[in-house]
């Protein structure tokens, strides 16, 4: 009996040794990140919501660089705002916090009263061009070795171009506060979503004023989203799609550390140096492809790639056979049930074939994948069975029907419409009609997608649908009748006819 009780204390203090040996791992990991350039800094920060990819342990340490990064002395920081705004510290604000509330890559930020109004101060590290140029290189070094080695026909290294200039352009404050002004005029009206006001008087190339927002992070002391905050995270979700297929102005770093639940429960959006401008064309080929992907038209979904600019319109025509084969080899399995497939998934899937065809990788394209599934994955943290397809269909099909552009008509048609036999698809159809779940849009009206639906069929967009369908039940009708009902149905409209026309009334046409 003693002997087992020794061996099962034995047990349990080596496995108590090996999670301290494997939390002392990841630790090392994290301040061995941490003591890197913000190049490697912002690449460890897209894993800290992917727990089910690094683990909980790693990334529970990866969310300390969103804003627990070291420290630099007061002193640099305070000749900075000094050299930055012209005057000492003290002159402007009325208080500072003695030493910095958060780090992150970039830069660390004070706690300050302006005007009497709470503000945060961010204070861009020193340095950081020098530090930057020198990690790109490096990476770039890596992105051709890379290449080369996989003979991938994706220009990895013109990848690596484009983002080092949007970090680059990440260190200019005066873009990220235009960028907030930018984002609060056009998203400002949504009840749910709180934008800092930047002051713009008091900001700088390395400077940055913006308003207190009081709240908690998303994510705290764990990897763990509450289940309270999951509405938060769709919230989220809904306000990316708003911005990505619908206005295209997109905020491209939505992770923990930028995502804040204020007090009165709003989702606040912070760190705006991340934004990406989508153009219409593409907003566009991104809901025709979503839909060609459900409806597994791999040919239409080839297409789409270089309407998403992904790849040129000439290097398509050369490989688009073999690519509609790659696309329905990859994902026919995946949509044999739909609602389980993850955004996380999808990306996943296109990148792998990044190595066999000549993509293009766009920044926006990146920024805009790397948005829906920061937000995914923080979903699928706070609910393993959260499904961010049940928010992104309804949303598209909410944008087909409300608007009346000829393309949207055209691409719905095609949705609802099997033209081959020229006859409805009933079961999207009936599948539309029994959806209950969709119940914001986040456009200037809500209502249920059941709604939405109903007023489209009566809309004089829907025109191609009510014709359809009337011939369809006029047909079902018809073959159904007997042919003495038939008959009567017949003599019945003649009479009602003969007693119009006597009464002076216009004919039947």
């Amino acid at each position: 009996m003693l002997s087992k009780l020794f061996l099962l204390q034995k047990k349990k203090n080596e496995q108590k040794n090996l999670k301290e040996r494997w939390d002392n791992k990841a630790k090392n990991f994290r301040k061995t990140i941490a003591n890197l350039s913000p190049a490697f800094v912002k690449i460890a920060q897209a894993f800290a919501s992917r727990p089910d990819i690094v683990t909980e342990r790693v990334a529970k340490e990866l969310q300390r660089l969103q804003d627990d990064m070291p420290f630099f002395s007061n002193e640099k920081a305070f000749e900075f705002i000094r050299k930055e705004l012209g005057a000492h510290h003290s002159k402007i604000f009325s208080e500072i916090s003695d030493s910095p509330v958060a780090a992150a890559s970039l830069g660390q930020v004070y706690k300050a009263l302006l005007d009497g109004i709470p503000v945060a101060i961010k204070v861009q590290r020193p340095g950081l061009v020098e530090l930057i140029a020198l990690d790109m290189l490096i990476i770039r070094f890596f992105g051709l070795v890379s290449q080369q080695f996989l003979q991938s026909k994706t220009d990895l290294v013109a990848s690596v171009d484009e983002y080092a200039e949007r970090l680059f352009e990440e260190l200019d404050y005066r873009k990220e506060a235009s960028n907030m002004i930018k984002f609060r005029s056009l998203y400002g009206y949504m009840d749910t979503i709180y934008i800092p006001r930047v002051f713009v008087d008091y900001s700088s190339q390395r400077v940055l004023v913006m308003d207190w927002v009081q709240g908690d992070r998303l994510v705290k002391n764990s990897v763990r989203v509450s289940q309270e905050d999951i509405s938060l995270i769709e919230t989220g979700v809904k306000c990316s799609l708003v911005q990505l297929l619908e206005i295209g102005f997109l905020h491209c770093d939505p992770h923990a550390g930028n995502l804040i639940k204020t007090k009165n429960g709003k989702l606040a959006y912070l760190d705006f140096g991340l934004v990406s401008d989508v153009p219409e064309s593409v907003r566009f080929s991104f809901i025709t492809a979503i839909l060609h992907l459900i409806n597994r038209e791999y040919t239409s979904l080839a297409k789409d790639f270089s309407g998403l600019a992904l790849i040129r319109s000439d290097d398509l025509d050369k490989e688009l056979d073999l690519f509609s084969e790659a696309l329905s080899v990859i994902f026919d399995e995946s949509l044999s049930n739909f609602e389980t497939i993850t955004f996380q998934d999808i990306a996943e899937k296109i990148f792998r074939l990044s190595f066999k065809f000549p993509f293009i990788l766009p920044p926006y394209f990146l920024n805009n994948l790397r948005a829906i599934a920061t937000l995914e994955g923080l979903g699928k943290i706070a609910d393993p069975n959260f499904k961010i397809a049940d928010i992104i269909y309804p949303y598209i099909i909410n944008r087909l029907l409300t608007n009346s552009g000829p393309q949207f008509q055209n691409a719905l048609e095609k949705f609802l419409v099997d033209n081959r036999i020229s006859k409805p698809n009933w079961e999207k159809l009936e599948a539309l009609l029994q959806d209950p779940e969709w119940t914001e849009t986040f456009s200037e009206q809500s209502e249920n997608l059941s709604d939405t639906v109903l007023n489209f069929f009566i809309s004089p967009t829907g025109k191609f649908i009510n014709r359809i369908v009337l011939k369809e039940l006029t047909d079902f009708l018809l073959s159904s009748l007997t042919f003495d009902i038939l008959k009567k149905t017949i003599k019945i409209t003649i009479g009602l006819w003969k007693k119009k026309k006597k009464k002076g009334g216009r004919n039947f046409k």
